[in-house]
């Protein structure tokens, strides 16, 4: 068996940061000097809702490679997420999605469900089922009396 001649490929984690501000969050990953500009840098959001980012580059015989994936939460907005790379960093910035304030008039403290919530949903399920159970007994019941004390006469 003949060793392979080629580039060898070397995997490594890139280190990260996020910042937190009140519009959008900012991830910095942080590349080593192979990655001079943004060529073989990949930034995806995938199907689960997760944050690909990898990036392949290839040096001289060695190839570097590296892939990372950070959870996305749902108050961003996914389809406006930029990117930027500038010396040696891929700057990540995800715009947070603008949330309605309350009305002046509601509490702080309360929060409504909203109609189509799954818990008000199954709440409406649960209470039809068992209005139709308390009516087929009650029916049940009625019937067995009636038919119980009725005297046929001939």
């Amino acid at each position: 068996m003949e060793a392979k001649v080629g580039a060898s490929e070397d995997r490594f984690e890139p280190s990260y940061e996020w910042l937190r501000e009140q519009r959008h969050d900012v991830l910095l990953v942080h590349l080593p000097a192979e990655f001079k500009d943004k060529e073989g840098l990949k930034v995806q959001i995938s199907s689960f809702g997760g944050l690909k980012v990898s990036g392949d580059r290839q040096v001289n015989k060695k190839r570097l490679r590296f892939f990372r994936e950070f959870p996305v939460w749902k108050d961003y907005e996914t389809d406006e997420i930029q990117a930027e790379f500038e010396k040696g960093v891929l700057k990540i910035t995800l715009p947070k999605k603008i949330t309605k304030s309350p009305p002046a008039d509601e509490e702080k403290g309360s929060t409504k469900a909203s109609k189509n919530s799954r818990l008000n949903k199954f709440t409406k399920v649960v209470l039809g089922v068992a209005a139709a159970v308390v009516v087929a007994a009650g029916l049940t019941g009625f019937a067995y009396y009636t038919f119980t004390f009725t005297v046929i006469e001939d």
